[in-house]
């Protein structure tokens, strides 16, 4: 029987120098890391004539051969166990020319040595306590430093100045043994600046960042539908099953131990939740809590008045009084066929424009929250729209508009009652129309009651296809005016625009007439007159 077996071939030595990230700070952290492998407490830093040197105060080394070899880390049990250092080691600074000082002896590491040559390790002249190297590289500056050092648990110093040094999770931080870590919830606020440099994105929730002995490194998960929380881990140098990929050490392993540590987190973020007294959780996740043993108090009612988003431009808005509480809002029945979104348009507008003896103010509650009490509120389960004579309608921005001299919307609740007013906008379905528009209604009494804008948020409003905000609002408002002044009569568009421009003449004036050859005579308030000719 033929058998093969696992070998590593002498020709990978030669592409040593392309093993690892080849960025500073990724030789930077893969140092420190060394240094605190080797049992120091502090890493002294400094820059000369291109020339870095990094001194530590560990153990130094007992085996210089340890040095070159790729993936013999040379660490002990416990080590492996509790880090699972690459063994890449020395290997981050090929190709550099690498001198070492360690016990009274010194090596220089260069060229055919990180393939394979022999390279001599000597009595240092010189002996340094700990271990030094010395090699050309970019400034380890400190501010490219200080990120990889500040949850080192490391005293560093760059050219004589002190790097940050922070434990990584509060002496609050739950311990969990079987993974080697402790792990922490925090909210937004109360996370550092320095662990938001290390968060891919500030502003998601999702990423976990995980400290590695310095290196920290981020996935994502959301164990529970909550804004404004994070999650810390902190390995503690016990042995664990979190391991990151190899050799750039950047992403962690997709392993059972991951799964084990996403299960502690979801546990971690009810407890976090549970201590804090409140939260916007889902039902279901309100209910998986109590499966974990934890006893929430109901989500804090969340909701938004009204039934329209405000995107740009905003719809007019519904205001709900202060002393009405959300036990008395409607909310449109979660079963009421939606197919074009009329039906949300016209219970808005039917609570921000109507006239009503009570107080009508819809809510819009995401479905995640059905179960709670606070949730059951009566439903509105029809809408209806009935619309007067039609004055003039026109294509206006891609949609239908059209002015009637009256408009009422009607809505019925599951409970029976009825709710009806006079509004001077709604928005209707399209009938003889093209499916892919939709009919907006108003009275004459809409353009001095709403603003252009909030006319213009039912035609789609602004598109991001086209030119910038303030341009489309100007062009939508100028063809809304035309249609407004067309409706009273055909030549009222042009006598509007002759006021909008004498309006702007810094004399008071009675009277302006101009004649065909561009001269314009001014009657002034006192009697006067005042002609303006044109230039010759």
């Amino acid at each position: 029987m033929k058998t093969i077996q696992a070998a590593v071939n002498s020709r990978l030595l030669t592409k040593a120098s392309r093993f690892f990230t080849g960025s500073v700070p990724g030789r930077i952290i893969e140092i420190l890391q060394n240094a605190r492998r080797g049992g120091a407490t502090h890493v002294e830093i400094t820059n000369k004539q291109g020339v870095v040197t990094v001194r530590d105060n560990g153990r130094g080394i007992d085996d210089f051969a340890q040095l070159l070899d790729m993936g013999g880390s040379g660490w002990d049990d416990d080590t492996e166990a509790a880090e699972d250092p690459a063994g890449v080691g020395l290997f981050c600074l090929a190709p550099r020319k690498v001198t070492i000082r360690s016990r009274g002896y010194v090596a220089v590491i260069e060229g055919d040595g990180w393939s394979g040559e022999p390279v001599e390790v000597a009595a240092d002249p010189q002996p340094v306590a700990g271990t030094m190297l010395s090699f050309e590289d970019d400034e380890w500056s400190p501010n490219v430093v200080e990120p990889q050092a500040v949850f080192s648990g490391l005293n560093v110093t760059v050219d004589g100045k002190n790097m940050t040094s922070l434990p990584f999770v509060s002496e609050s931080a739950n311990h969990h043994p079987e993974l080697g870590c402790r792990i922490e919830v925090r909210s937004s606020q109360d996370v550092k600046i320095w662990h938001r440099t290390c968060m891919p994105d500030r502003y998601s929730s999702d990423e976990v960042l995980v400290n590695f002995h310095g290196q920290v490194v981020s996935f994502s998960n959301r164990p529970i539908e909550e804004h404004g929380v994070r999650y810390l881990v902190d390995l503690t140098g016990e042995p664990t099953g979190l391991r990151l990929m190899l050799p750039a050490r950047t992403r962690m392993i997709e392993n059972e131990a991951l799964e084990q540590l996403k299960a502690a987190l979801e546990i971690e973020a009810f407890r976090f939740v549970h201590a804090r007294g409140h939260h916007q959780l889902p039902y279901t996740q309100y209910v998986r809590g109590r499966e974990l043993g934890f006893e929430l108090p109901e989500a804090t009612p969340t909701f938004r008045v009204g039934l329209l988003c405000g995107d740009t431009p905003e719809p007019v808005r519904v205001e709900r009084p202060n002393d009405l509480p959300l036990a008395k809002c409607l909310r449109l029945d979660q079963d009421f066929p939606r197919d074009d979104g009329t039906e949300e348009d016209n219970v808005h507008l039917l609570a921000a424009l109507g006239s009503l003896d009570e107080p009508f103010v819809p809510v819009e509650i995401r479905r995640c929250y059905d179960g709670y009490e606070w949730a059951r509120l009566p439903t509105i389960t029809a809408v209806d729209v009935t619309v007067g004579k039609t004055l003039k309608e026109t294509w206006l921005w891609g949609e239908k508009l059209i002015c009637v001299d009256g408009i009422r919307i009607t809505v019925q609740t599951h409970d029976g009652r009825t709710i009806t007013s006079p509004v001077c906008m709604a928005v209707g379905k399209p009938e003889d129309s093209p499916a892919w528009t939709r009919r907006v209604f108003v009275t004459p009494e809409a353009e001095g009651r709403l603003q252009p804008s909030e006319i213009w948020h039912h035609f789609g409003g602004w598109s991001d296809g086209g030119d910038c905000y303030e341009t489309q609002e100007y062009q939508f408002t100028e063809q809304l005016e035309e249609f407004w002044a067309r409706l009273l009569g055909p030549d009222e568009h042009i006598r509007r625009r002759i006021m909008a421009v004498v309006g702007d003449f810094d004399v008071k004036w009675s009277s302006v007439s101009i004649n065909a050859d561009g001269v314009v005579t001014l009657r002034l308030a006192g009697g006067k007159e005042k002609t303006i000719r044109p230039p010759r």
